[in-house]
């Protein structure tokens, strides 16, 4: 008679209790550095996107508020402006248009012949954390001295679009919180408007 072996239960058989699904205080240590390690990169990244995205957000609005001046000036068929304006530590800027078909000019804006919008844009509030400045020393976008001045559209900071599109060539400066810089530019015989950033690394200006 054959007698058959009862089913011995071994380690190969069965979970063993040490076996049991869990983590140990070594993999907890080495997860949690590795985590700690990936946050030390992601948020000086981060950080830096950010304060770029909002310099970037701020001269694309701008630009298209030039766009917008210039477009106005043709279709009606009358010079029209940003007009800019230092108060303080800021910068506002007004749309003024011309009254009596001779340009845009202070005095007369003054006066009154020259109408602008009732209410002046601060644009370091349309754009927080967004000023109007500029690294005294850089040379502008074309090779231009470097200047602390970061709204250049001539002595009377006025960029001024008359009925056939041309403009008052210049520059406007916008910089970060961090630092970065960006320039919007026009060109005075076509009005075409430019976005730029200046590539530190590299010390040139790159258009967007």
């Amino acid at each position: 008679m054959i007698r058959r072996r009862s089913p011995v239960v071994g380690a190969e058989d069965g979970p063993r209790p040490d076996a049991e699904a869990g983590v140990s205080l070594a993999e907890l240590v080495i997860a949690l550095a590795i985590g700690f390690v990936l946050v030390a990169f992601t948020v000086p990244t981060t950080a830096a996107t950010i304060d770029a995205g909002r310099v970037n957000a701020a001269a694309s609005g701008m630009a298209s508020r030039f766009r917008l001046t210039r477009l106005d000036a043709v279709s009606r068929g009358r010079s029209t402006a940003l007009v800019f304006d230092q108060v303080g530590a800021r910068w506002v800027f007004r749309v003024c248009a011309d009254g009596n078909g001779n340009g845009i000019r202070r005095s007369e804006i003054q006066s009154g012949t020259d109408v602008c919008a009732a209410d002046s844009i601060d644009v370091q509030a349309l754009y927080p954390g967004v000023r109007v400045d500029v690294d005294a020393t850089l040379r502008g976008p074309s090779g231009e001295p470097p200047s602390a001045d970061p709204v250049r559209f001539g002595s009377s900071n006025m960029a001024s679009f008359s009925p056939l599109g041309s403009c008052t060539a210049g520059t406007l400066f916008l910089r970060s919180p961090m630092g970065q810089q960006y320039a919007v530019r026009i060109a005075g015989a076509t009005g075409r408007t430019r976005v730029l950033r200046y590539d530190s690394a590299a010390g040139i200006w790159i258009e967007l």
